[in-house]
Parts: structure tokens; sequence; C-alpha cells
């Protein structure tokens, strides 16, 4: 049913490999959430802002459109590295999904410059007080397709059943996964994170002091609302997950004791975000960094936790259907590994001082009339 594996040993151990999947693709998703509820959030209020009295809601709109492009840096290169330690541990299933789609996944290259192309459109539009509604629309929908074409193929891979069935009825790549019941819950769960994220992103940047007082409450109390909004509505579509997956898949999840833990803590870290959401909505008053900073962390902290179950129940779909991801040649070579890890490390030191640059750079007052 699968390929024959590569003879080619690993260099490390294959926990090694599952952490640096698990940390790449978390980081991968906080950026992927942002970037899409920035653009829900930008595109509502833009549409919402166009009246005399709305200037506030447009500077917020325009603050966060602005800054949009650059998060797309981030959601490009923090998928490289995830995709790559996928094919590393799940080659012969990973390979055979994108081929069956090819001419959608070959697809996500153009739609990725496409989006690119309107994030900086809409923020130049931002910047010299144009109307960038539309705009911010279309790179919505073209955002919302390529998350699409990556749940289908995501999914596709662990349901090995139905390849050869796929291929007969249309060898070309002409057709994404949309028998597969768990799509559209994946994709919507990423859309409702999507929301949660963004409101920590906006209790962030409502603290810069460059933007307008005005603006600044608008985006706090939008970010209040979407911490709270999303955190509900993830948890729904986590539920609608869960449901969605085969029996014997939902007995092994309830059977290992890791994603108990993970589904349980889940819960408990949601609970402490939406309290906190609960509460600064009651406050008048800005928030402080510290209280900002342990929104984010927590917010972070469901996406890590969600991507290790994601984890789990790709390893059990496969294990199921004949899979093992951790059975694997190993011969390691740690000389190599540790300075790949030393590498690793330094560019996310890297990334992390050029968000701090990014967010020292602005220094002119920020209106988007």
């Amino acid at each position: 049913m699968f390929p024959q594996v590569d003879p080619i040993p690993l260099p490390a151990p294959v926990w090694l490999f599952k952490v640096l999947e698990v940390l790449t693709t978390s980081l991968h998703f906080a950026a992927v959430q942002l970037l899409l509820g920035g653009l829900i959030v930008s595109t509502v209020w833009a549409f919402l802002g166009r009246g005399e009295r709305r200037v506030a809601m447009r500077d917020a709109a325009g603050s966060v459109a602005t800054r949009l492009p650059i998060l797309m840096v981030y959601v490009i290169n923090f998928g490289v590295p995830p995709l790559l330690f996928a094919q590393v541990l799940y080659g012969r299933a990973i390979y055979t999904s994108s081929v069956l789609i090819g001419a959608a996944w070959i697809s996500v290259i153009f739609l990725l410059m496409l989006a690119y192309t309107l994030l900086y459109v809409m923020a130049a539009q931002a910047q010299r007080r144009q109307a960038w509604s539309w705009v911010a629309l279309a790179a919505l929908g073209v955002a919302g397709l390529i998350a699409l074409i990556y749940a289908s193929n995501m999914t596709l891979m662990i349901r090995p059943q139905v390849w050869v069935e796929m291929y007969r009825s249309n060898p070309w790549g002409l057709r994404l996964n949309g028998g597969d019941p768990t799509v559209w819950p994946r994709w919507l769960f990423m859309l409702a994170g999507g929301a949660g994220t963004c409101g920590a992103g906006l209790l962030l940047l409502s603290l810069v002091p460059t933007l307008t007082a005005a603006a600044s409450a608008t985006l706090r109390t939008g970010a209040w609302r979407l911490l709270a909004g999303g955190v509900v509505a993830q948890a729904l579509c986590g539920c609608w997950v869960l449901a969605a997956q085969p029996a014997p898949v939902r007995d092994l999840l309830r059977q290992h004791v890791l994603y108990v833990v993970c589904l349980v803590l889940w819960l408990v870290v949601a609970a402490a975000l939406l309290t906190l959401a609960l509460r600064g909505r009651r406050v008048a008053t800005a928030p402080s960094w510290r209280w900002a900073g342990t929104c984010a962390g927590l917010a972070f902290l469901l996406i890590a936790i969600a991507t290790l179950v994601r984890g789990g129940i790709r390893d059990l779909t496969l294990l199921a259907t004949g899979l093992d991801v951790w059975d694997r040649q190993v011969v390691s070579n740690w000389v190599v590994t540790s300075v790949f890890l030393v590498l690793f490390l330094a560019g996310l030191a890297v990334i992390g001082w050029l968000l701090t640059v990014v967010a020292r750079a602005r220094k002119m007052e920020e209106r988007y009339g």
C-alpha cells in the first residue's frame, strides 16, 4: 500500500525529528492564524469604517493591514521547515498525496505570490488613505484557498485506502480530498484559531505608542472580543474534528495517555485565556505589556498543544493502515546534528531580533483615513 521506505537511515532519533516538526509547525500555525485573523479583522473594519465618524476603526484596520506583508514573510519561512521534517518522517505518505492533488499543490506557489501581491497593494492603499476593503477580501479568499489545499493534502496523506481509486478516477492531479469528513472541520479549526490568535496580536498592537488613542482603544476592544469568541469557536471546532475521526482512531486517542493529557491541558489553557479575555473586557484602561504577553503566550500554547494532538491523529491513523513512523533505521551522526541544532537555534534568535527591530521601526503617528 505504501511505497518502499527510503534505504538512507535517519541521522538522528525519530523523537528529535518529531520535536522539531511540532515546534516548527506550531510557529508556522501561529503566523498563519495571525495572518488569517488579521485579514478577517482588517477586511471587516475596512468595510464598516467608511463613515466620517469611524476614523478610529479605519485607523485600526490600517494599522493591521500595513503589518500583514511583513507577517507573510514569517508565514512562508516558518512553513518550509515543517514540510521538510514531514518529508523525512512521512515521505511515503505525503509524496503520494501531493502527487494525487498535484495541480492544486503546485498552484500554492502561485497563490502565495498572488496573496503577497494583494497584501502589498492593500497596505499601500491604506497608507495613501485610499479604499482597500475589496483588495483585502480578495487576499482573504486566496489565503483561505491555500489553507484548504493544505488541509486537503494533510488529510489525504493519512487515507491510503482511497489513493488507488482516486488516481484511477483522475490521474492528472485535478482533485482534492473532497470525500474526507475531516477536511472542513480541520479547516474551520484553523480559521477559528485565527480569531483567538489575532485577538492576542491585536492586544499587543494596541500598546504600540505610535497609534492614536482612538485606534488603540478600537484594537483593544476588538482584541478582547476575538480572544473570547475565538477560544469558544475553536473549542467547538475541535470537538467536531475529533468526532469526525474514524472510530478506531478515536479509541486509540482515548487509550494514549499523552494525547488525553494534551486534550485536558488544552481545555485548561483555553479556560484560562477565556477568563483573561472576559476580565479584560470589563477593564477600561489599557492592559500592561505583561498582561498582553501572557495572553499571547497562552494563545501560542494552545497552538502547540493542538499541533501535538494533530501529530498524534496522523501517527495513529497511519499506524492503523500499516505505517509506523517510529519504525525507522537510525544511524545517529551527532556532530552534524549538533551543528544543525546550533544553527537552528541561532536562526530563531535572529528572527526574534528582527521582530524587535520591526516593532521599533515605526516612529511617526499612524493614521489611515
